[in-house]
């Protein structure tokens, strides 16, 4: 992994955050340095940032459309999954298709307001365990419980009939339905996401390939490389 030029970390965001102590230990291990930006618009290119969805944007100066059910997992979802545009009449499960928390996720009901188009519908299930996988270059670099048996916390299981392409690079919520299968909850971009574990260098490791993936599948071009040309003429 090469190293980013630095950190940035958004202004007043969960500062005290297991994210932010993660960079900061790193950082300081690794003497990068690590800022504190208001703006995005301000990081300098080269910096790895941690913050919101909308923090992460601004930097990368474009929205990015969520792939919740990526098509290599559409045989690990054991419930019907699908786009919509038209607001649905019977009880599912809703999140938007277009945009990273545009609406925070719900059931639906009779008393909640419809929102805007387009989002994503899946049958109403129930998970007793969940667990993240943080997947770098199609290589799951550790797991982590995050919801279910709150006394035991269960180790994830092992990925056995899943295959992830090499070069995904992504946050895999898997959990146990109640029927007893192993089912994606949902996949995320490797931005903004929950860090559960306590290897701090493998969650920053996952934060920087992560970032590094993200700006080539937007923009086709590794921000390493041009870390690797600025650090050698510094």
């Amino acid at each position: 992994m090469t190293p980013p030029l630095g950190f940035a970390l958004q202004e007043g965001y969960c500062a005290s955050s297991k994210e932010a102590l993660a960079v900061h230990y790193y950082a300081m291990m690794q003497k990068i340095p690590v800022k504190i930006f208001g703006n995005a618009k301000m990081i300098p290119y080269g910096f790895v940032p941690s913050g919101s969805v909308e923090f992460c944007e601004q930097y990368l100066g474009r929205t990015v459309t969520p792939d919740y059910y990526p098509e290599f997992l559409k045989d690990h979802l054991h419930r019907r999954v699908w786009k919509a545009d038209n607001w649905p009449k019977q009880l599912v499960f809703v999140k938007p298709a277009d945009k990273y928390k545009r609406f925070n996720a719900f059931i639906t009901s009779s008393h909640l307001k419809p929102q805007p188009v387009p989002f994503w519908c899946s049958e109403v299930v129930h998970f007793i365990e969940e667990w993240r996988y943080y997947v770098a270059d199609g290589i799951v670099l550790t797991s982590e419980w995050y919801a279910g048996d709150e006394v035991n916390m269960p180790d994830a299981p092992k990925f056995v009939t899943v295959e992830i392409p090499k070069g995904y690079c992504g946050a895999l919520d898997f959990g146990i339905l109640s029927t007893g299968e192993f089912a994606l909850v949902e996949a995320q971009h490797p931005f903004a996401c929950g860090w559960y574990g306590k290897n701090h260098d493998l969650y920053v490791e996952w934060l920087v390939r992560g970032w590094d993936y993200m700006v080539k599948m937007l923009y086709g071009k590794s921000y390493n490389q041009s870390v690797e040309s600025q650090a050698q003429h510094m």
